[in-house]
């Protein structure tokens, strides 16, 4: 990649033990030659953004996943949840600092590198004020951004991973940070700040479309309880989303208009000089503080993942997520009019 303008975005949202749907993606999309000049990751997919910024490919980030383990990620802190001294927490996430490093999951010389192989942009929430901050290992150039440049580092990966009450906060610069899926679970609006225009958002959870209605359904009891909790879990963690694919489209109406309106200002100047017979005047261009980006391509699960597999990290889920993410890759392409290779006619 150049130093030019980035063009195309991969969003990764969050969603722990689930991550392993991401790498069937990025199967998919490699397969059609389809590759990020941006990585927006939030929680888990802050950690395969990082492992994609630093050099990892669905085939290498795959055989990570493979033997990932809960032990690997996680370890038991119940007596910390009611301390006093501390903020309370049911797991530790010292375990996954020590395998990101030692299983090589993320290389940060690499990540930092100028220019950067990816930019990558990773979301975190302040504990104290809940104020979403974006961190990324390149500047954006668009007006108004919120991503702050800094050198990436597992503190800031770990942070995007700290779920509240299961994980303890991560602290940078003395600022305490939960995960960023607190805030915004798919930060669509920072992979626009960093100039794509073809966007690749990679969900968890069901989205609502023309080809599918998510269904959270069952029999009283228990169950019927532990169903309630999870749709009320996976609509929280798609309200940002939703509300940043609607400012998406509001902006792009307000981009069309605005050239729609320059060029018939345009056309109104070249009239009156026919009118005058006048040589004409030079048009100065029109600059527009925003550009319009083409619709993003919405990758998610067709039916809902359990919930408790965003603690649970166990072998055979990686193989069901990892086909699970390709095929709706593929499904989500074909529905977005793109060319998927080896269907019928392509």
């Amino acid at each position: 990649m150049t130093e030019s303008t980035p063009s195309r975005a991969l969003v990764l949202s969050g969603g722990g033990g689930r991550g392993a749907y991401h790498v069937g993606v990025l199967r998919f999309l490699e397969e059609h030659e389809w590759s990020p000049d941006v990585i927006v990751g939030t929680s888990i997919g802050a950690v395969n953004g990082a492992a994609i910024a630093s050099g990892h490919t669905a085939h290498s980030l795959w055989a990570l996943w493979r033997r990932l383990t809960t032990d690997a990620v996680q370890r038991r802190a119940w007596e910390r949840l009611l301390s006093p001294d501390e903020w309370g927490h049911l797991l530790d996430t010292a375990p996954l600092r020590r395998t990101l490093v030692e299983e090589g999951w993320v290389d940060p010389s690499r990540i930092n590198e100028q220019p950067p192989v990816r930019h990558l942009r990773i979301t975190v929430v302040e504990m104290e004020t809940g104020r979403l901050r974006v961190f990324g290992n390149s500047p954006d150039s668009s007006p108004g951004s919120r991503c702050e440049h800094v050198a990436i580092t597992l503190d800031h990966i770990l942070a995007s991973c700290s779920i509240p009450l299961i994980y303890p906060p991560t602290e940078i610069d003395d600022v305490a940070f939960w995960d960023g899926g607190t805030v915004a679970n798919t930060p669509l609006g920072s992979a626009v700040d960093a100039g794509a225009d073809d966007i690749v958002v990679v969900l968890m959870t069901p989205w609502e479309t023309e080809r599918s209605r998510p269904q959270y359904t069952s029999v009283g009891g228990v169950r019927g309880l532990l169903t309630a909790a999870q749709a009320a879990f996976e609509w929280a963690l798609l309200a940002s989303f939703q509300t940043d694919l609607k400012l998406f489209s509001r902006t792009n109406q307000v981009v069309r208009l605005s050239v729609e309106n320059a060029q018939l200002r345009v056309e109104n100047r070249e009239l009156k000089v026919r009118l005058q017979q006048q040589p004409p005047a030079q048009l100065q261009p029109v600059n527009l503080l925003h550009r319009e980006v083409s619709t993003p391509v919405i990758i998610s699960p067709q039916r809902p993942i359990p919930l408790v597999d965003v603690i649970r990290y166990r072998p055979e889920n990686h193989e069901q997520l990892y086909q699970m993410g390709y095929e709706d890759a593929r499904a989500a392409w074909a529905h977005a009019g793109r060319q998927v290779e080896g269907q019928a006619g392509s």
